[in-house]
């Protein structure tokens, strides 16, 4: 059991069927060292951070695929190691961005299967069913780890085993490219670039492109593999998606390329090497068409970015923040319950569920319970200041930098801090960085790392705006410590405050936020609705819990205690309760006038009204 200690793999997947390890389960490395899969307890932060052998296959499939070759053509280790380097995620993505149907098909019809199928169907007969057949057959089948070990692996394999020729490391832009690509989990990779003619093989596929004249742009579509496709954009023209996750848009100011990496990984134009050799700042974004900004309006501190774009346009009606364990943890500009906001959910669920595991870990005991901002955006109402709240580091200290919190003014006066507020103490240790200057017009759309899958919150944020501003009358940062924190443990900073506030004057009626999930169905929010038309927010919104029915002003707030927790237990009509002279406890009735904060926290909920001169 000794040798067996050291095996951390639960995080990692087989060489040759891309499959997960079972506890118990024979696995070899490139040594052909045979181990065991021990049970490791979860969370593990071995298998999680630093995994061990990093390259492993199973024994049963090294074995099956050893058998389909002759005694002296099997594949070595370094043929593996070479298979291994060249399919190596470049990172881990939060969302799965491959299929295993299309390597199951592979699998099929490959003629090392035959053995195994022949006593089930015909291959002959399988090869002529439509492909939408294939499919449909391949769909119920997967993932199937043998199939996926005779198709794809070995096709991959043999690919670079035969196929010794070196990528070009530079291309004449201003002459026809032959592009070779290769299939693997689904996707049609770029595999190699040349002027010279290249032949299509059992494993390949070749095309040639005549580049079209002026082009003054390329971009380029990827994800953690390499290379899905080359665009080459002239005046006019505008790029299309092609279902990467990543585009890169590069301004083609020199007619070289530099290209490195079985699936191309990198592209860069010759012009772009900085005077240290290395590559200068890449921008990959997840849409083929980047926005224009200024880099004074762009928050930035590392060389290569994921970034993803949000137009403040219509039909975007306000912006949803996740915030869990201080970090910023996603932005989206929501526009309904659409696949967008769908994909924005399960987003930030994934990165809350990594804070919580790297917290773990280390055993940090820290709230991060995911909290949900909802900013509505108005007709006629322009963000004319945005700030990053950061955390100051200590001179000399090296440590990661994220977004604590983004802060916003608009020009009807509305403020809002989408991340905790804290004690007076800390808030002289934090830095408010303006994402606007003075001549800049409002903003009109907001970028960030919030898709990346390298991070677990955001770390750069940027904005776009609209034209200068006539006036230069300077937009103020929100007054921090107008209304302070809820004197409830003010020394336990696991627990810090969130706080959303809306005005009373004019509140018509609202629409109530619960989580039915819970057994005591607490109420998180509200949207507020006004006798001008515009729409503010109070506590948080879960646009996927949905909201209740509209309630009509006055408004009533019912509290309630569970688990010696204050909470909001029902929002109704006070028409009633104005007309009765009797009161009923824990019944409280806003106001037509003053200032409505809610405070939200692991502690509780705590609802007051201030009035201001």
């Amino acid at each position: 059991m000794g040798e067996n200690e050291n095996i951390h793999v639960s995080r990692t997947s087989c060489l040759l069927c891309r499959e997960p390890p079972i506890a118990g389960a024979c696995i070899l490395d490139l040594t052909y060292s045979r181990l065991v899969v021990p049970q490791c307890h979860s969370p593990c932060g071995r298998c999680n951070y630093s995994p061990y052998p990093m390259v492993w296959f199973h024994q049963t499939c090294y074995r099956i695929l050893e058998a389909t070759y002759e005694p002296s053509e099997k594949p070595s280790a370094e043929d593996l190691e070479k298979f291994a380097a060249a399919t190596r995620p470049v990172y881990r993505p939060l969302d799965p961005e491959h299929n295993d149907v299309v390597p199951t098909l592979e699998g099929l019809l490959s003629k090392y299967s035959a053995r195994i199928v022949q006593n089930c169907f015909s291959q002959k007969l399988l090869a002529r069913l439509p492909l939408e057949i294939l499919l449909m057959i391949s769909e119920l089948i997967a993932p199937c780890w043998f199939l996926t070990v005779f198709g794809e692996s070995r096709r991959l394999i043999e690919h670079l085993r035969w196929d010794s020729r070196i990528q070009d490391p530079e291309i004449d832009l201003s002459r026809g490219i032959w592009m070779s690509r290769l299939t693997y989990r689904g996707n049609s990779y770029v595999a190699r670039l040349s002027h010279s003619p290249l032949k299509s093989t059992a494993y390949s596929c070749v095309s040639y492109m005549k580049l079209p004249r002026g082009f003054h742009k390329l971009v380029l579509s990827t994800d953690n593999i390499g290379l899905r496709g080359v665009q080459f954009l002239g005046n006019g023209s505008t790029p299309t998606r092609n279902g990467s996750p990543w585009y890169e848009i590069l301004d083609m100011q020199d007619s070289q390329l530099k290209i490195r990496g079985l699936f191309v990984r990198d592209v860069r134009p010759t012009g772009n090497d900085s005077g240290n050799g290395t590559s200068s700042a890449s921008i990959k974004w997840t849409s083929p068409s980047s926005p224009d900004f200024h880099a004074r309006n762009f928050v930035s501190h590392r060389q290569e970015h994921r970034l993803h774009y949000m137009a403040l346009d219509p039909p975007v009606q306000g912006l949803l923040v996740c915030s869990a364990a201080g970090q910023t943890v996603g932005i989206h500009a929501f526009s309904g319950t659409n696949q967008a906001f769908k994909k924005f959910v399960d987003s930030a669920d994934r990165r809350v569920k990594k804070i919580r595991l790297r917290d773990s870990l280390v055993h940090v005991v820290k709230e991060s319970c995911p909290y949900w901002f909802y900013f509505p955006l108005n007709d006629q109402e322009d963000i004319q200041g945005a700030w990053i709240r950061n955390w100051r580091q200590p001179q000399g200290e090296a440590k990661e930098i994220f977004t604590d919190a983004l802060m916003l003014r608009t020009s009807l006066g509305r403020s809002v801090t989408f991340g905790p507020v804290y004690p007076d103490r800390y808030t002289d240790d934090c830095d408010y960085i303006p994402l606007v200057r003075n001549t800049d017009g409002p903003i009109s759309g907001i970028f960030h790392d919030g898709f990346d899958p390298v991070k677990d919150c955001i770390q750069v944020c940027g904005a776009t705006c609209d034209s200068p501003r006539d006036d230069k009358a300077p937009v103020l940062l929100p007054w921090r410590n107008a209304i302070r924190p809820p004197g409830v443990n003010p020394d336990d900073d696991r627990y810090p405050w969130f706080k959303t506030n809306a005005t009373l004057r004019g509140l018509t009626k609202v629409q109530v936020c619960r989580d039915r999930t819970q057994p005591h169905h607490p109420c998180l929010g509200m949207l507020m609705f006004y006798a001008d038309g515009h729409v503010e927010s109070s506590g948080q919104i879960r646009w996927d819990y949905g909201l209740d029915e509209e309630i009509c002003g006055p408004i009533m707030v019912v509290k309630g205690v569970v688990n010696g927790k204050l909470f909001v237990k029902d929002i109704q009509s006070a028409k009633d309760e104005v007309e009765s002279t009797v009161r009923s406890p824990g019944r409280h009735i806003l106001p037509a006038e003053g200032l409505f904060v809610w405070w939200f926290s692991e502690l509780g909920d705590r609802l007051t009204v201030c009035y201001q001169p």
